[in-house]
């Protein structure tokens, strides 16, 4: 009986989940000094500017179900120019060159259209901006509508280096170069004119 009652006892700690949730906490607490190497890489940041902007979108056609095209992108250097193009069909898009958002009825007016959108920025490293854009480029990520209004070409950026790219950790207005006296040179294209065989859907 003494032993039925102890196994009793165990499996009663083992359920408890309070109980199972402060051991892993114990644990995690013993583990920091082993692992504070790991911890060291993730709050390292780097400076990084915007070097572009895009929007891709998906629709179905009678070949292919998710057919993907650019929608808009916009590319700079971070120092003297943007260039690209804008949707002839969304002009609101880009209102200026530091001022790239795609407003709530935008959005919806997409999501009826396409069946899919995405968000895109690409970010450069600051400590190489002098060599080309392919170079200096830390890759392309996906972000929500909310992160992609808000980042504009002339922002400070601070990132933390994965083993998959980078994650953006702070965004500092304006922090990174004043755009004002930049070369802009954005031109406009129609979807549908771009791709004609594409079945490429109507505007609402």
């Amino acid at each position: 009986m003494l032993i039925l009652s102890h196994l009793q006892t165990v499996g009663q700690q083992i359920m408890n989940p309070s109980r199972r949730m402060f051991i892993i906490s114990t644990l995690g607490l013993a583990g920091l000094g082993s692992t504070s190497g790991c911890l060291d890489v993730l709050s390292r940041s780097e400076p990084a500017f915007l070097s572009y902007k895009g929007i891709k979108v998906q629709w179905a056609t009678d070949r292919v179900q998710g057919y993907v095209a650019d929608l808009c992108w916009l590319w700079s250097d971070g120092q003297s120019r943007i260039f690209g193009w804008e949707p002839e069909e969304y002009p609101d898009i880009v209102r200026t060159a530091t001022d790239v958002a795609v407003s709530d009825e935008t959005f919806r007016a997409l999501q009826e259209r396409f069946t899919g959108v995405r968000f895109l920025v690409g970010l450069s490293s600051v400590e190489t901006a002098n060599l080309s854009l392919l170079e200096s480029d830390f890759g392309h990520l996906d972000v929500s509508r909310e992160r992609f209004n808000r980042l504009q070409f002339g922002d400070g950026i601070q990132v933390n280096p994965t083993d998959s790219g980078v994650r953006i950790r702070a965004i500092q207005k304006g922090e990174h170069n004043d755009p004002t006296d930049w070369t802009v040179t954005i031109g406009t294209k129609n979807l549908a004119e771009q791709f004609p065989d594409s079945q490429v859907p109507e505007p609402n």
